[in-house]
């Protein structure tokens, strides 16, 4: 079977048997384009264009700021600010002097609004992603052994289980995409089970009466839950 671009990172997370495989990705992903946003974007002007038009959401601000290039993220909110700025016009300090009309439909609200949901990491981060799950479906159409390999995993989030169903429904044959719901169904199915009976044993261990039974792997049944369901 061919090998499209992704699929190679797809089969070796899915070979590693650590959590979620898609989730990997995305933290891999997620990584790079932080060291690329402090680093080689900083040099491409059109890229600078794009980061000062659509910023960063709270997380990746925070995570730049804990990165060690102080300088490159000041010459970033520099170029942003003056973006941002341009939002906000001061007052005319001479009224009757004929503005500038805006651009027709155009509303500061709308405006404003669009720049503090937008985020250069994750606009890149989502549009690979979405490759992602287009390539994970051609995997489980074209190679019997990616579907063996699928129904070995711990699990799959919630999250990457909606991406796969929407790339299958978009690019699979129905009944293709009726085999691939029920794979997912049995895999994600089995572990909300197994992770919500850790969570009720979590639960009752705060009962009195079990205050001397220790905890097995149950002590971890909140945080698993967790990364499942994000």
């Amino acid at each position: 079977m061919p090998e499209k671009i992704f699929t190679i990172p797809i089969n070796e997370a899915m070979d590693k048997h650590e959590g979620c495989p898609l989730c990997s990705l995305r933290a891999k992903l997620e990584a790079d384009n932080l060291k690329y946003s402090l680093g080689a974007a900083m040099m491409e002007p059109d890229v600078r264009i794009e980061m000062n038009r659509l910023g960063f959401c709270s997380k990746h601000f925070d995570d730049m700021f804990s990165a060690k290039n102080k300088l490159a993220l000041a010459l970033i909110l520099e170029s942003h600010l003056d973006e941002v700025g341009a939002l906000f016009p001061a007052p005319d300090p001479e009224p009757g002097r004929k503005k500038k009309k805006p651009a027709k439909g155009a509303d500061e609200a709308d405006s404003v609004s669009e720049l503090a949901e937008s985020c250069f990491i994750c606009s890149r981060i989502k549009g690979t992603a979405r490759r992602y799950y287009s390539n994970f479906v051609y995997l489980w159409d074209k190679d019997p052994a990616f579907r063996v390999k699928l129904a070995g995993q711990p699990f799959i989030c919630v999250t990457d289980a909606a991406g796969i169903l929407r790339a299958g429904k978009a690019e699979l044959k129905p009944s293709s995409y009726a085999e691939l719901k029920d794979a997912l169904n049995v895999l994600v199915g089995s572990y909300i089970a197994s992770i919500r009976a850790d969570v009720t044993k979590y639960c009752q261990s705060f009962d009195y009466r079990n205050a001397d039974k220790p905890l097995g792997e149950e002590k971890n049944a909140v945080e698993k839950a967790i990364k499942f369901l994000r």
